[in-house]
């Protein structure tokens, strides 16, 4: 699979190997493993391996792939600083009283991993982690049969081998299609210690996100858990949607046109009186991109109409015309500025 690179880093200073984001790091790790990388491409890993204590810990989103590059990537560093005499290829301390070198690169390759990321620790423990990333979708199949899209910039996981109950904890937003099962198990979504969901068989989207978290159902039912007591519940009807902030006791209860909610999964979002701080707020979740506005006031007009979302310019020029503003774009940052008469 030919691997897109993310959008150009210039190599200046050590800050900018501190800075440098998840999607740039595993694009590195997989060109030098196909060794496709360009010699700056070389020079920019090297930098970031060499920021060791300083750089972010974001290598626990990397995908199976981009950890098996690091990990290929790391045994070649040992290896290549340590040439490696023939007799240290035993399980123990060998006569020589030499240490076993494949041992201790081992040892250092799992620690390595343990302090870069949760991921490989969590398959090993019998937890599946699925993520995306800014602007990628991608449709999973859970081991009952169900079926799940995750948004961008989410995370889906739930233990390698159910229980009874089949659950899931979703971070960020996916769209659901539960299969009812001939045992009648129940199937719950949890986004928090405060609030999941239950559902037998039905379709339905759910979104946590910083603005909030939403459900809205397409078809079925579902009860929404909004704390410990079974007094704490309701039940949604297909057409439902709520929604809240923070305490999930504090929710709205509304209907709405469902396909508004779920048009993320045909690469297109609908809008219909919808504001620029809302819109801000999904190009943030979903795409990583920070909103600067020189009027605040802008961020209150309204817009409605659908826009493309798989291709991000493609995406700001039709939020722009629609609201009659300029979207000029720096790397992760927009800005929104009033459009000349």
């Amino acid at each position: 699979m030919a691997v897109t690179a993310p959008e150009c880093y210039s190599i200046k200073s050590e800050e900018a190997y501190r800075r440098m984001d998840k999607d740039r790091l595993q694009y590195l790790l997989e060109q030098d493993k196909n060794g496709q990388n360009s010699p700056e491409e070389a020079a920019e890993l090297e930098a970031w391996y060499l920021s060791a204590e300083s750089r972010p810990a974001f290598t626990e989103s990397l995908s199976a792939d981009g950890l098996s590059a690091l990990e290929g990537k790391i045994f070649a560093r040992i290896e290549a600083a340590q040439p490696v005499p023939q007799e240290w290829n035993v399980p123990s301390v060998n006569r020589s009283g030499w240490f076993n070198w494949r041992g201790i690169a081992a040892a250092v390759l799992l620690l390595v991993v343990a302090g870069i990321g949760m991921y490989m620790f969590q398959r090993q423990n019998g937890r599946i982690v699925e993520r995306t990333a800014f602007g990628e979708t991608r449709v999973l199949t859970l081991p009952d049969g169900s079926e799940v899209t995750l948004n961008g910039n989410s995370v889906l996981s739930y233990d390698r081998e159910w229980p009874e109950l089949r659950e899931v904890k979703l971070e960020g937003e996916g769209y659901f299609k539960v299969v009812h099962t001939k045992d009648h198990r129940k199937f719950r979504v949890r986004t928090g210690d405060d609030f999941s969901l239950d559902v037998l068989g039905t379709q339905f989207n759910i979104s946590k996100r910083e603005s909030g978290t939403r459900i809205v159902l397409d078809e079925g039912k579902v009860r929404c858990n909004l704390g410990d007591s079974e007094r704490d519940t309701l039940v949604l009807k297909p057409g439902e949607m709520i929604r809240f902030t923070k305490k999930p006791t504090d929710y709205q209860r509304e209907r709405v046109e469902t396909g508004r909610y779920s048009a993320w999964k045909e690469h297109k979002l609908v809008f219909k009186n919808t504001s620029l701080r809302e819109v801000a707020a999904i190009l943030q979740d979903t795409y990583g991109l920070e909103t600067e506005a020189g009027n605040p006031e802008l961020l209150d007009r309204q817009i409605s109409g659908s826009v493309p979302t798989d291709n991000v310019e493609l995406l700001l020029e039709g939020i722009a015309e629609a609201s009659a503003v300029t979207i000029s774009r720096d790397g992760n940052q927009i800005v929104i500025a009033p459009r000349a008469e």
